[in-house]
C-alpha cells in the first residue's frame, strides 16, 4: 500500500488512537479564587492583553519599534510586567525581540500573506474533515452560537465585529477536531489571519464595515454549508468546504489588497 493510500485510511477513521483509549478534551484550568471576588489581573497581563489587541487591530503598526520606557510611562507600570508581556508575545509571534536593540511588532509582509494561505490549504482541510467526524453535540452548539454571532456582526456592518466574531467561528471549529497539536498550531494561523483581515481592510473605502460585511458574506455562506456535514459527521464533504472556503478567501483578499495597493503601483504621474 503506497503512502499517500495509507494516509487517505487513516483520515477516514474518526481517531487515529486504539479503540480501547477514549479520547479526552483537556479543558483549561480553573482559576481558584476566593468567594464572591473576581481575581484582579496582573500588570504584566494588563500590558500583555492591551498590547496584543493593538497589534492585531493594527493599531500599531507592523516593524514598530516597542520601547520599555515608552510602555512603562503608557500603561503606570514597571520593567518588569512589561518585559513579561513583550516575552509572551513573542512567544506568540506578535512581536520580535533582538539583543541589545529591544522590541518591535512583528512585520507584516507581502510574502507572509502568501504563506499564510499556502499553509491554510494543508490546515483547513484536515482540521474540517476530523471536527465533522469528531465532534461532540456541545461542539456543534458552540459553532452555532458562534456562527450566529458572526451573522449579527454581518448584518450590524461593523468591521471589526465581523473580523472577530469570524475568528471565533474558526477557534470553535478548531476546538471541534478534538487534536490539541492541530488546535495549537491553527491558533497561531488564526493570529495571523486577524492581522492580515485588519491590515487589509484599512484599504476599504471609507464605509469599511458595509464594504467588509458584503466581501465576507460569501465566506459566511460556505460557513453555513459546513453545517450539513458536521452534522452529518460527513469528513470528506468538510474537506471538500474547506478548500471551497480558502479559494474564496484567498480571492477577497487579493481584491482588497489589489485595490489598497493600487495606488502605489502606478507611475507617479498617474497617481492622484
Amino acid at each position: 500500500m503506497s503512502m499517500q493510500a495509507r494516509v487517505s485510511k487513516a483520515l477516514e477513521r474518526p481517531s487515529l488512537l486504539p479503540s480501547n483509549v477514549k479520547r479526552t478534551r483537556r479543558e483549561p484550568p480553573v482559576e481558584r479564587r476566593e468567594t464572591g471576588r473576581a481575581a484582579r489581573p496582573t500588570g504584566a497581563q494588563l500590558v500583555y492583553a492591551a498590547l496584543r489587541h493593538s497589534i492585531i487591530v493594527v493599531d500599531i503598526e507592523p516593524g514598530a519599534s516597542l520601547e520599555e520606557e515608552q510602555l512603562c510611562r503608557q500603561y503606570k507600570v514597571s520593567r518588569t510586567p512589561v518585559r513579561e508581556a513583550l516575552i509572551r508575545l513573542a512567544s506568540e509571534g506578535l512581536v520580535d525581540i533582538e539583543p541589545d536593540r529591544g522590541a518591535k511588532v512583528a512585520p507584516l509582509q507581502f510574502v507572509d500573506v502568501c504563506d499564510h494561505y499556502e499553509a491554510m490549504d494543508v490546515l483547513q482541510p484536515a482540521i474540517w474533515h476530523f471536527a465533522a467526524v469528531r465532534r461532540t453535540d456541545a461542539d456543534l452548539e458552540r459553532i452555532k452560537e458562534r456562527l450566529a454571532a458572526f451573522r449579527k456582526a454581518l448584518d450590524a456592518a461593523d468591521a471589526e465585529s465581523i473580523i472577530l466574531t469570524h475568528y471565533d467561528v474558526h477557534r470553535a471549529i478548531t476546538a471541534a477536531c478534538h487534536n490539541r497539536r492541530l488546535e495549537k498550531a491553527y491558533g497561531d494561523m488564526l493570529v495571523d489571519k486577524l492581522r492580515i483581515g485588519q491590515h487589509a481592510i484599512r484599504g476599504l473605502p471609507r464605509n469599511r464595515g458595509s464594504a467588509l460585511a458584503k466581501r465576507l458574506s460569501g465566506a459566511f455562506r460556505v460557513m453555513k454549508q459546513l453545517m450539513t456535514p458536521l452534522a452529518a459527521c460527513n469528513g470528506l464533504a468538510a474537506e471538500r468546504l474547506a478548500r471551497k472556503f480558502n479559494d474564496h478567501v484567498r480571492e477577497q483578499l487579493i481584491d482588497i489588497l489589489s485595490a489598497s495597493m493600487s495606488s502605489e503601483v502606478r507611475p507617479p504621474w498617474l497617481r492622484r
